[in-house]
């Protein structure tokens, strides 16, 4: 079942947040406020564990900021329809979860709004960086504890069978990430093609992780991880537009 009442008025009320930050940018440090709790409370009714209220708000929150950063009014319609579809995907997942907790379908829902939300907080976070000139640890400090946190709002859901594993990996790839933002700072790129890059990186970290948990790590996948994280960075700094340094 892909339409749930619940799920659609719950991603309504967030697609009305998005179009009161497209219409009055002023009010929106507010509206991330008050679009973070909702999002906590309506994860948490649907899922019906405090794990899955993890995802949901950081979806909320880079939303709001990479719209910020967007100036063209089609493109910020654009922007909300295509935001409002991955969340009401995750929220469907969280829901499907809650009443099934090994539900394939569902899983892949939340991962594909794991991989979503991560890039939306990539990005954003790096234009903020990029045009309010925020210090270099800051950059890496929210690099840092997203990712835990979204990591682990997905590993968390697995069923693994040391508990505190999860939490190990999710450190890991968090200081992974920090790296990677360090390192993309020396690079004449914008914030959409840092967070392309910066959530390439995640995603090979993820699915090593992934698969060691499910007992699917072998050294083909290692080797085929490293190829694909080379072949599309590669891609992704021949193909973008290299911004002047100054």
């Amino acid at each position: 079942m892909f339409f749930i009442l619940r799920v659609f008025l719950h991603t309504l009320i967030f697609s009305l947040f998005m179009e009161a930050v497209a219409l009055r940018q002023n009010i929106a440090l507010y509206l991330v406020f008050f679009l973070i709790i909702f999002s906590v409370i309506s994860a948490k009714n649907l899922g019906k564990k405090w794990i899955y209220s993890i995802i949901p708000p950081v979806i909320s929150f880079s939303s709001i900021i990479l719209l910020y950063l967007i100036d063209n009014q089609i493109q910020r319609q654009i922007f909300i329809i295509l935001g409002s579809t991955v969340y009401y995907l995750l929220l469907l997942g969280i829901f499907r979860l809650g009443n099934y907790s090994r539900d394939h379908t569902a899983r892949g829902m939340v991962a594909a709004g794991v991989t979503t939300a991560l890039f939306f907080l990539y990005a954003s976070v790096y234009g903020i960086y990029l045009n309010f000139f925020i210090p270099l640890w800051v950059l890496m400090l929210v690099f840092l504890v997203f990712t835990i946190l979204i990591c682990y709002g997905y590993f968390g859901i697995l069923e693994v069978k040391r508990k505190n594993m999860p939490w190990i990996y999710s450190l890991l790839i968090g200081m992974a990430m920090a790296e990677v933002s360090w390192v993309m700072n020396f690079w004449p790129f914008g914030y959409l093609t840092a967070g392309v890059i910066a959530l390439i990186f995640y995603y090979v970290l993820w699915d090593l992780a992934q698969s060691h948990f499910l007992n699917l790590l072998s050294k083909k996948r290692v080797v085929a991880n490293m190829v694909v994280l080379a072949v599309l960075v590669g891609i992704a700094l021949i193909s973008s537009r290299w911004l002047p340094m100054v």
